[in-house]
């Protein structure tokens, strides 16, 4: 009995045995994979024309027509990707109880462990997006801020607080997500501490001389107007424009252009007819 039982026949027949004893179970699994695969496609289905019907999509768009996310080249649509996700987890839950039907602990507790790190990054995308948005409207009303006021380089300043609030929604994101941020904080704040310092001691030495003008238009906007005849820098003529730079004299057939920070360091004569 024993030389039958580890002889090649005993061994087919033991490997045998051991199959059919385990088919049901096979099968069983295959069943719920099939199960959990359809009823994935027809929720997901389900759930995207749903939310093709709501303003998700429309809001996107603006999302979408953000600079940082123009150049990576991804188009977010939040039908599809919610559609995609709930059909993946509906997915992976049925793989879960396939391999609990088959004894597979080490499969099982795989999966169930991304399963639960499903919501963290659905989390972590919602919460950069929604920085996305923030840094991109504070953008944009900074820029429109400085270009109304005439500070230069609206661009600029409005593209630097646009990356400084973006980087700081990353980190936030990455938090939701789990993953350890504290030395990517403290290397972030002296990076960015540094960068407010380059940029500020940039700005001001690139841009004193408008910084000056911008200051000196507060200072003329009640001293001279568009039509006085004035006297400035050795010219004389008629003013006929101002902006936030410089001010236009007409003298003679001449149009002079005069810094507006020569209106606080020159003498100014100002004639009344």
């Amino acid at each position: 009995m024993y030389l039958l039982n580890n002889s090649p026949a005993g061994m087919l027949q033991q490997m045998l045995a051991d199959f059919i004893q385990v088919l049901p179970k096979i099968a069983l699994a295959l069943i719920i994979l099939i199960l959990g695969w359809i009823l994935a496609k027809i929720i997901a289905g389900v759930v995207r024309k749903l939310l093709v019907k709501t303003p998700l999509d429309e809001a996107a768009e603006k999302l979408n027509s953000i600079d940082l996310v123009q150049k990576t080249n991804i188009k977010i649509i939040p039908s599809t990707v919610f559609a995609k996700i709930l059909y993946y987890f509906i997915l992976l839950l049925s793989i879960v109880a396939a391999a609990d039907v088959l004894s597979m602990e080490a499969i099982s507790d795989l999966i169930s462990d991304i399963i639960g790190f499903i919501p963290r990054i659905l989390v972590a995308g919602i919460v950069l997006m929604i920085g996305i948005f923030i840094a991109d409207f504070i953008k944009d009303m900074i820029t429109t801020v400085c270009q109304s006021l005439g500070i230069p380089s609206a661009k600029m300043i409005g593209g630097f607080v646009f990356w400084f609030i973006f980087l700081t929604a990353l980190v936030s994101a990455m938090g939701q997500a789990g993953i350890e941020t504290d030395f990517i904080m403290s290397n972030l704040s002296m990076l960015l501490a540094g960068g407010v310092f380059a940029f500020a001691l940039g700005y001001g030495i690139a841009s004193r001389d408008m910084m000056a003008n911008f200051l000196a238009s507060f200072y003329s906007k009640d001293k001279v107007n568009i039509g006085d005849n004035i006297t400035i820098d050795g010219v004389t003529g008629e003013v006929i424009d101002m902006d936030s730079n410089s001010l236009t004299i007409q003298s003679n057939n001449r149009k002079i252009f005069i810094p507006l920070k020569k209106l606080s360091t020159e003498n100014l004569e100002i004639h009344n007819e």
